[in-house]
């Protein structure tokens, strides 16, 4: 007996609310946190949504951020409107061949190219303009020899999405893909939720190296790679390509790829998400270098200054080179391949940078909790809340737990976002059932008041009217 009176007399507080509280509540809950998905996922959510997450970065100190692994070669107006590049597009391949050269005389050991570097006609791949065949010949030979000193590069690809599937175009190096074994090939196009690491995609045609090259420089599936590093047995499972970012990350660390790939889908810890402010010079080190940087002023080889400098800033880190001119003329129009990010504008080489600074640093990558994980959390934080509201206590204690309940959302909210990339989904279903919860307690007061005013006139009534004699 004694049990069952404590649980009527836990219960009674919840049924004394009656079925309408409780179907405002349900649906307040329901509307919230749909509310929450569409904030966190929708695409014409996108702007407000990277707004929000870069106001959040900023408010943390970011003196000491920097990148780690990655410096970025971003080819600006002073190289694409010149006489070097002439403002063409594609854009000249011996002038990347002499990119490429600068940086292998500097000892870098892996060089990325974030630019197009497509065959002009997919379906006749092994055709080439004749302006452009000895450009190409020049790049080549460039890779060759970053292949011949033992170091690596990764080349562009061009993905698109078919009926079948994704599809890889054919691009200028594909047919000499068997001469060159340093080179890995990675798809630039961005996830369009740019929270996301680009991962890997399986591919619905059959890759344009299967006939011409040898089966040592076919698409490997991640899995079997994965399997086979671990000393598993290979089982190929089909054709694939990585991302940019996760190829130059398969070279660096292939404990870090194999874990990224299983981490599908998951984005990584915006407090270390790099603005272009954090890519700035610190300490006397630069980690954006230009065209003009990796060139002689009179065309000619750096010195050997020069590539000793070079050595000092770039020789441990992964290079990536890409676009950040402007598009109509010097100083005119938007940026090439510029893109909104939680980090603010960003060029798409620096964002290919963020991707790979995450996933090779491991202790700030991945959200470590499922979405539906999240989801259960949000429920049972938002049906905390709710009990708090119908229990019999004194209304200061209500208000008090409320607004704990309040500044705990919040500084919840920000260390999840902070520390493991969780955005504020739950804290909105929280918030609404803690107005609801407040809105109520004011109708009680709203009621009490009243219910006194009211007997506070009935009983002066008889003085104010007066009796019979």
């Amino acid at each position: 007996m004694p049990k069952t009176s404590s649980l009527m007399k836990f219960i009674r507080p919840f049924t004394r609310k009656g079925w309408k509280h409780w179907l405002v509540f349900v649906a307040l809950l329901c509307g919230a946190g749909y509310a929450g998905h569409l904030l966190s996922s929708a695409a014409w959510l996108t702007p407000f949504r990277y707004k929000i997450y870069h106001w959040q970065l900023m408010m943390r100190d970011r003196s000491q951020l920097y990148p780690t692994r990655t410096a970025l070669v971003l080819l600006d107006d002073n190289d694409y409107w010149s006489d070097r590049f002439q403002s063409r597009a594609p854009l000249k391949r011996d002038q990347l061949a002499g990119l490429m050269d600068s940086l292998r005389q500097a000892g870098v050991n892996t060089v990325a190219l974030d630019v197009f570097l497509l065959a002009p006609q997919p379906l006749n791949p092994k055709f080439e303009l004749s302006d452009y065949t000895k450009e190409d010949a020049k790049l080549l030979e460039s890779i060759g020899l970053m292949c011949q000193a033992g170091r690596h590069v990764v080349l562009s690809s061009t993905v698109e999405f078919g009926d079948d599937g994704y599809k890889e175009l054919p691009s200028i190096y594909t047919d000499h893909l068997k001469d060159l074994p340093c080179v890995s090939r990675g798809y630039i196009q961005l996830p369009f939720d740019l929270r996301r690491i680009p991962g890997s995609l399986p591919l619905a045609n059959a890759s344009p190296l299967d006939s011409p090259a040898p089966a040592t420089v076919k698409s490997e599936d991640p899995a079997v790679f994965c399997k086979t590093t671990k000393g598993s047995p290979p089982s190929p499972t089909g054709d694939s390509l990585d991302s940019l970012s996760l190829a130059m990350v398969k070279i660096a660390d292939p404990s870090a790829y194999c874990k990224a790939i299983e981490d599908t889908g998951h984005g990584f810890r915006f407090s270390e998400y790099l603005t272009e402010d954090d890519f700035g010079a610190k300490n006397g080190r630069k980690f954006i270098f230009s065209g003009q940087d990796l060139s002689a002023a009179d065309g000619k080889q750096l010195s050997a200054a020069e590539l000793g400098k070079l050595h000092e800033e770039l020789a441990d880190k992964l290079v990536i080179v890409g676009a950040s001119w402007h598009t109509n003329a010097m100083g005119s129009g938007p940026l090439m391949d510029e893109h909104n990010s939680p980090g603010g504008q960003e060029p798409g080489a620096m964002l290919q940078a963020n991707y790979v600074e995450a996933m090779l640093d491991r202790t700030g990558t991945f959200t470590p909790i499922s979405d539906s994980a999240a989801e259960v959390l949000e429920v049972a934080l938002a049906l905390a809340l709710a009990t708090i509201g119908v229990l019999e206590i004194h209304t200061a204690w209500k208000w008090a737990a409320f607004g704990i309940g309040i500044l705990l959302s919040i500084l919840f909210t920000y260390t999840l976002l902070q520390n493991l990339g969780l955005f504020l989904d739950f804290l909105i279903p929280m918030l609404m059932i803690i107005v609801h919860s407040l809105a109520e307690e004011a109708l009680k007061i709203w009621h009490e008041f009243r219910h006194l005013k009211h007997n506070a006139e009935h009983k002066h009534a008889p003085e104010s009217t007066g009796g019979p004699e």
